[in-house]
């Protein structure tokens, strides 16, 4: 009964040290989770805020929807109003995680391939940042 129980207590400290300290590679966001990153990320996606160089993005009259799935595909689609007409792209693709998973490297239907920096990963809600040049945007999405 005692080894029982010693082999118990071992077992939790272990999971929880592994737990602990797996998700905190992220500058936001919680400290502890069950969920795996992957689980975190897939699903789908609204942005609901943006900022380019510290300055907050009026995103009255668009709409970025994003769909990540698990076998590693994902569709986007945007739609903006202006003078009075409504424009709409959608794209599609692969993405995978850089090997700490800390970035989301996307290739789109074009080939073409950018990464972006995870600095928020919950349940549902997660940022991601890229930077261009002297340009930093801070991408907020929620499920």
């Amino acid at each position: 009964m005692k080894l029982l129980f010693r082999a118990s207590t071992v077992a939790f400290l272990a999971l929880t040290m592994v737990i602990v300290s797996s998700c905190s590679k992220y500058e936001e966001g919680s400290k502890f989770t069950l969920l795996t990153a992957k689980a975190r990320v897939t699903g789908d996606w609204t942005t609901t805020a943006i900022t380019v160089n510290g300055t907050s993005q009026d995103l009255t009259g668009t709409s970025f929807t994003t769909s990540i799935k698990k076998d590693g595909t994902y569709t986007a689609s945007s739609s903006y109003t202006f003078g009075g007409s409504t424009f709409t792209t959608n794209d599609n693709g692969t993405w995978e995680f850089n090997s700490d998973k800390t970035s989301i490297i996307s290739t789109d239907s074009d080939g073409d391939v950018s990464t972006a920096t995870i600095t928020m990963l919950k349940n549902k809600m997660m940022k991601w940042k890229t930077v261009d040049g002297s340009f930093t945007t801070i991408v907020t999405l929620e499920q």
